[in-house]
């Protein structure tokens, strides 16, 4: 199905058109498009970046990025295809090369999620730049984009949803609009024309704490304190011991187990029952190889899965994607496995919401570890203070098989109080 022009708002429009003679803008080099999920900012800023570049320049290279190679996929060029393809203009992918070419220019992509990623630009001489999902790039990355863009003329194009106070977007960005030439436009869902009103309060209820105020608000504030403040241990605990009866529906439900894999670190799993609406975590096995001065072989931390989950074969297993070997090894024995989204922040935001609905609850009494890394999981200050959002790295390998579980397996719905399908 291709792709439908529907109204633009004013925000949208005005995002599309800074750059023409006459709109007051036209001379900044920089614009940012911020804000919230879901507010229209993307296709307006995807239009507005081909539009220039193609009316402004001939026979000149571009740099468009993403976070990476996929999201740049995803984000960017199918919806730009589409349109492409809706307006009749011809265009070339050239997925060997990393290129797209449309008319005269050459548009070359780049995923910036890797430390050494700014390598891939040195020597290039661009007339432009797009960088979706901006405050998610290393610094070092958009510094290197932008020395790349020297040809007259040029303009750096880049969107992005909010992220701490102190993220250098914000700070060197944002801050200093008017002393680099920078043209902020700050979008709400109300921007968004082509949200309704039940969809726009869908997306609201999916988002808690910090996380809502960045990405429904769409205001640059940092993360301090706990990372689950809204935990209850009487709200999000339950006892089988204490209720009997509540032993019989978890044989019914489906059965997940969540594994954060650890050699040196710990290795975790949680026993996990999913009744559509809430996971019901019954049991943890937790393997702290420097405490029992003893590190275990892939097999044998199979052999403990095995025993942990009493034989059975049906329940998935939802895995950190780089623990390959440890994969390979319960994929040799008959187990079905998933891997985890393993994105932090917004799987911890996802993680945030189930647990302020209850939607997550875990046996007071046999999940120990899991239930003291809860009241010690923070926000790192120190990484704040340096534009970062990002829990202490101490204690939290129960915490990372527990956002494994709720990122994966968690749709928008769910988040949204509903039944996952």
């Amino acid at each position: 199905m291709g792709f439908v022009f529907r109204p633009f708002s004013r925000r949208q429009r005005q995002l599309l058109n800074w750059w023409r003679p006459g709109s007051g803008h036209e001379h900044q080099r920089f614009v940012l498009a911020d804000g919230a999920i879901r507010s229209g900012k993307t296709i307006a800023m995807i239009l507005s970046f081909f539009l220039w570049s193609q009316t402004c320049h001939e026979g000149r290279e571009f740099i468009v990025a993403g976070v990476t190679s996929g999201a740049l996929k995803r984000n960017v060029l199918l919806p730009l295809f589409s349109m492409l393809d809706a307006l009749g203009i011809p265009y070339e992918w050239k997925r060997g090369e990393g290129m797209v070419v449309i008319g005269t220019n050459r548009y070359f992509l780049f995923g910036a999620d890797k430390d050494n990623a700014q390598d891939k630009l040195q020597g290039m001489t661009a007339a432009g730049a797009y960088a979706d999902e901006a405050a998610l790039f290393p610094r070092s990355f958009i510094d290197q984009m932008i020395g790349r863009c020297s040809v007259e003329g040029s303009r750096i194009f880049m969107n992005c949803n909010p992220n701490g106070a102190y993220h250098y977007i914000k700070t060197d960005f944002i801050d200093r609009a008017e002393e680099i030439g920078l043209y902020r436009l700050h979008f709400t869902m109300d921007d968004n024309l082509t949200l309704s009103p039940e969809i726009r309060e869908s997306y609201a209820r999916s988002f808690a704490g910090v996380f809502y105020r960045q990405y429904i608000l769409g205001e640059w504030v940092s993360a301090e304190g706990a990372v689950y403040p809204m935990w209850d241990d009487r709200e999000n605990t339950f006892a089988l011991e204490e209720s009997p009866e509540a032993a019989v529906p978890l044989r019914h439900m489906r059965r997940f187990c969540a594994v954060d894999y650890g050699t040196a670190n710990p290795c975790v799993f949680l026993d996990v029952r999913d009744d559509g609406r809430t996971f019901w975590i019954v049991n943890e096995y937790y393997w702290d190889s420097a405490a029992r001065k003893r590190q275990k072989t892939d097999a044998e931390y199979a052999d403990d899965l095995t025993a942990f989950l009493g034989g059975d074969r049906n329940a998935q297993i939802i895995v950190d994607p780089s623990a390959a070997s440890f994969k390979a090894e319960l994929r040799n024995r008959g187990f079905r496995l998933q891997d985890a989204r393993n994105e932090v922040r917004e799987g911890i935001a996802t993680t945030a919401v189930l647990i302020g609905n209850r939607q997550v609850r875990a046996e007071r009494n046999r999940c120990p570890c899991l239930l003291r890394e809860i009241h010690g999981y923070l926000w790192d200050s120190k990484a704040r203070d340096r534009g970062e959002e990002r829990p202490v790295k101490d204690h939290d390998h129960a915490m990372d098989a527990l956002r494994y579980l709720c990122h994966t397996r968690t749709t928008r719905f769910r988040r949204a109080g509903g039944h996952d399908a």
